[in-house]
């Protein structure tokens, strides 16, 4: 198997590592019954255990296990978001300033045009603590990883209301 094919575990795009493996298996020249045999040992974790659950015989062939590869695991596609969608990221009621930061990295990460002060004013804008808040405008942070990080301390410093 070339180097470039690197393991699945369902965490990446599918049809990214589809493009990658077939590139390579077209590049080593193999039947494509090698290639069923071959993908399978490119899946890890929750994608092995997909694959180990698919119920016999209902692939038959490369085509197929394409089609229900993507099926199952298409909802994890990069795609690129509006750059207008920051202005919607928001703490939830309830959600804590650790859930509203990992939401909040999860739903930028494919922000085309998002400028590092963009992100850091939409933060500061979108979380609802006010011991927080007033922390960050007293020392506006200048860079995005500055921000999580002042964030990470005032969560561990045990300060009041629910982190």
């Amino acid at each position: 198997m070339s180097n470039n094919v690197k393991t699945y575990d369902q965490t990446g795009d599918p049809e990214d590592h589809l493009k990658i493996f077939q590139a390579a298996t077209q590049v080593e020249c193999w039947a494509m019954p090698t290639w069923c045999h071959m993908f399978n040992s490119t899946l890890i974790g929750a994608a092995r255990v997909w694959f180990d659950k698919l119920p016999p015989e209902s692939i038959d062939g490369y085509k197929d296990l394409k089609a229900a590869f993507l099926a199952y695991f298409m909802h994890q596609k990069k795609y690129v978001k509006d750059l207008v969608e920051i202005y919607n990221i928001k703490q939830r009621d309830g959600e804590t300033i650790k859930e509203f930061m990992e939401y909040f990295k999860i739903e930028t990460r494919h922000m085309r045009g998002a400028t590092e002060c963009m992100r850091i004013s939409r933060f500061m804008h979108g979380v609802n603590n006010p011991e927080l808040i007033k922390r960050l405008n007293e020392h506006v942070p200048k860079t995005l990883e500055e921000m999580m990080t002042a964030t990470a301390a005032f969560i561990r410093g045990g300060n009041r209301g629910r982190f």
